[in-house]
C-alpha cells in the first residue's frame, strides 16, 4: 500500500470543502455547521487518506472579527493527526467573486499556523464550470488577489471536477505526493510553541465553560428548591442589539411566527402566557453612538415611550451574535447604549446569543471563555445571565421556553425595571479600560456621509451579484477584480477600518442568505421576499430600502432616510 496522507481542509462560508470531503473519500457528508474540526478516513486508490475538515469562517470578515474559539479549533485541527497532516487543502469557490477582502481574509486565518503553513497548502478551485468557455488559466490571468494567494503557496493549485469525480481525485493525489516530496517528506511539524499554546488555551478554557456552566445551573436549581419562581401570566421583553444582529428574528422566534421587522411590537399569547415584544432601532456595531444619526440614538427611548405598557418591562434582551468576535470596541459601544436607560438597566439583562445553529456542537460557555474579558465583563454584568437561539429552527419551542423561565427566574431576583434615561447624563461611561485609543476626529455627519457611501458601494456590489446569479449572467462577474470596489474616502485609516468592516458585515450576512435562497429556488421573487423580511438596516430605515436600492442605483441621501423613519 502507497503511503498514508494526511490533509486539512480550509475554507469560507460556500467554499465546497464538504463536496470536495465527500467526492475523495466516496461518502456523504451533510453541509452543516460546526465548529470542532471533524477527522475523516478511508482508502482511496489503495492508500490511506485522513481528511480533517475544520470550521469555515465568513470569506471578506479579517481574523480580529473570527471568535476565538474558532480561530482555537482551527489551530487545533492539526493534532487530529497523530503525527501532522502532509498538506493544508484551501477550498475556493470560482463560481464567486474573490476579492482583496477574501485575500486577506484568507492570508490571516492561514497565518494562524505559522508562516511555513505555505509550503504544505495547495489551492482547490471549485465551481469552474461558471467560467463557461474560459479557462482557469486566463481567469487567473485577470484576478490579481488568485494570483498573489497562488504565490504564496508556490502556484500549487488543482481544479476539482465534481462531474468526474474518480478523475479529480487521482489526479489531486499526484498533485499531494508532488508536495510531500517537494517538502522532502517531512509533514507539517506540530510540536511548535505556538500551536501547542493555543491547545493549552483551549484545553484550559473548556474547563474553565464547565466551571461557569455548573456555577448557573447551581444557581437555577436553587431557586427551584425554595420555590422562588412562580411563572408569570405576562412577561414584556424589550429587544436591543446592533444593526444585524438578530432582534427581529429572535421577536419572530418568540412568536413561531414572521412579524418583524412588519411591526416594531407584537403582544400574543405564547405558551398559555400573555407575551409582549418591543423591537428597537439598531446600533452600529463598531461604532460609538455619537456616530449614529440621532433618530437612531433616541429611537430606543422613544420606542418605550410610544408604548406605555412597555415603561415597566419585567426583562431587556441584549442580543449579540454567538459567531462574532467580542472585544473591547463592543464593550465600549453597547455600554454606552446601555447607559441611556440607567445603570439599573443590567439587574434586568439576559444576554441572548443568536444564530446559534453555527455554533452546535460546543457550548456557549466555552464561546465565553474563549473569547477573553470583555465578553466574559458583560455576562457578568448582567448577573451571568445568557442563553442562546437558533432563528433558524422557529419549530424548537424549547428554546423559547426556557428563555422564558429565565426571565422569570431574573424577576423573581428583582423588581420591575423602570426607564431612567436620566441616568446615563450621570454615568461616566468612558472607562480608561474601554476607551478607544484615539478618537475619530470628525464631525458626526461627516461620519454619516461616508457610511453611506461604503454601504450604497456594497449595495451595488450585491446588486451587481444578484443579476449574476443567473446562469446566463454568471461568466461576467469574473472579470471583476473586486465586486465591491473600495469607496474613495476622506478619511483616516482607522476611521476607513471601521467604515470597513461595517460594510464588510453587511455584505457577507446578505449575500450568504441569497445564497441560500438561490440554492433552494432560483426565482428572483424569492429573493425579494427575504429581502423584505431582513432584520434591520442602516440609519434605521427598515429593509425597504434595501429594495430600493436595488431597484434604483440613485443613493439617497441621509435627509430623505430620516424621512422615511419618520413615517
Amino acid at each position: 500500500m502507497k503511503a498514508e496522507i494526511r490533509a486539512v481542509v480550509l475554507g469560507w462560508q460556500k467554499s465546497d470543502k464538504a463536496s470536495v470531503i465527500n467526492s475523495i473519500l466516496g461518502e456523504v457528508e451533510p453541509v452543516k455547521h460546526f465548529v470542532k474540526s471533524v477527522k475523516r478516513e478511508g482508502e482511496v486508490n489503495g492508500r490511506k487518506i485522513t481528511l480533517i475538515n475544520t470550521a469555515c469562517w465568513w470569506e471578506k470578515l479579517f481574523l480580529q472579527d473570527s471568535p476565538e474559539v474558532v480561530k482555537q479549533e482551527v489551530v487545533c485541527s492539526v493534532f487530529l493527526s497523530e503525527t501532522g497532516p502532509h498538506v493544508f487543502l484551501i477550498v475556493i469557490n470560482l463560481s464567486l467573486p474573490f476579492t482583496e477582502e477574501n485575500r486577506l481574509s484568507t492570508e490571516e486565518h492561514l497565518g494562524l499556523f505559522g508562516e511555513r503553513v505555505w509550503k504544505h497548502t495547495i489551492v482547490i478551485f471549485t465551481g469552474a464550470v461558471s467560467l463557461e468557455d474560459k479557462s482557469i488559466e486566463k481567469h487567473i490571468e485577470i484576478q490579481e488577489d488568485l494570483q498573489q494567494i497562488l504565490q504564496r503557496c508556490g502556484k500549487r493549485y488543482h481544479a476539482f471536477d465534481f462531474k468526474n469525480k474518480s478523475d479529480a481525485v487521482k489526479e489531486l493525489l499526484v498533485k499531494i505526493d508532488d508536495i510531500v516530496a517537494a517538502n522532502n517528506g517531512k509533514h507539517f511539524e506540530t510540536q511548535d510553541d505556538t500551536l501547542l499554546d493555543i491547545q493549552r488555551k483551549r484545553d484550559e478554557n473548556e474547563r474553565r465553560a464547565k466551571v461557569r456552566q455548573k456555577r448557573l445551573q447551581d444557581k437555577r436549581n436553587l431557586l427551584t428548591e425554595i420555590n422562588a419562581v412562580a411563572p408569570l401570566s405576562e412577561l414584556r421583553i424589550v429587544l436591543l442589539g446592533w444593526i444585524l444582529s438578530g432582534k427581529s428574528s429572535t421577536g419572530n422566534t418568540i412568536f413561531n411566527d414572521e412579524i418583524f421587522p412588519k411591526s416594531k411590537q407584537k403582544c400574543t399569547f405564547v405558551n398559555g402566557r400573555t407575551i409582549t415584544v418591543l423591537d428597537t432601532p439598531g446600533w452600529w456595531k463598531y461604532f460609538s453612538s455619537k456616530f449614529n444619526p440621532e433618530f437612531a440614538r433616541a429611537g430606543i427611548l422613544e420606542s418605550v415611550d410610544q408604548s406605555q405598557q412597555m415603561q415597566f418591562p419585567h426583562a431587556i434582551i441584549l442580543v449579540i451574535p454567538i459567531d462574532n468576535s467580542f472585544k473591547n470596541e463592543l464593550k465600549r459601544v453597547i455600554t454606552e447604549y446601555m447607559a441611556t436607560l440607567g445603570e439599573d438597566v443590567w439587574r434586568h439583562t439576559i444576554v441572548l446569543f443568536t444564530w446559534g445553529d453555527r455554533f452546535p456542537d460546543i457550548s456557549v460557555e466555552q464561546h465565553i471563555e474563549s473569547e477573553g474579558e470583555a465578553l466574559q465583563w458583560l455576562v457578568e454584568k448582567c448577573r451571568n445571565r445568557y442563553h442562546v437561539f437558533d432563528n433558524s429552527n422557529k419549530k424548537n419551542r424549547d428554546q423559547v421556553t426556557e428563555l422564558f423561565q429565565k426571565i422569570d427566574e431574573m424577576v423573581a431576583e428583582n423588581s420591575l425595571f423602570c426607564f431612567k434615561p436620566q441616568c446615563a447624563e450621570e454615568e461616566n461611561i468612558h472607562d480608561t479600560d474601554i476607551q478607544q485609543d484615539e478618537e475619530i476626529n470628525l464631525d458626526e455627519d461627516h461620519v454619516l456621509q461616508l457610511l453611506q457611501q461604503e454601504f450604497n458601494n456594497r449595495i451595488n456590489g450585491i446588486k451587481s451579484k444578484i443579476k449574476n446569479l443567473t446562469p446566463c449572467e454568471k461568466s461576467k462577474a469574473q472579470s471583476h477584480r473586486s465586486m465591491s470596489d473600495p469607496p474613495v474616502f476622506s478619511a483616516d485609516d482607522d476611521l476607513k477600518e471601521k467604515i470597513r468592516r461595517e460594510g464588510s458585515r453587511f455584505e457577507v450576512i446578505l449575500m450568504d442568505a441569497l445564497l441560500d435562497i438561490q440554492n433552494k429556488a432560483s426565482s428572483g421573487e424569492k429573493v425579494s421576499e427575504w429581502l423584505q423580511r431582513c432584520d434591520e438596516y442602516l440609519f434605521g430605515c427598515g429593509s425597504s430600502s434595501i429594495i430600493s436600492s436595488l431597484e434604483d442605483p440613485e443613493p439617497r441621501d441621509i435627509k430623505r432616510r430620516k424621512e422615511q423613519f419618520a413615517e
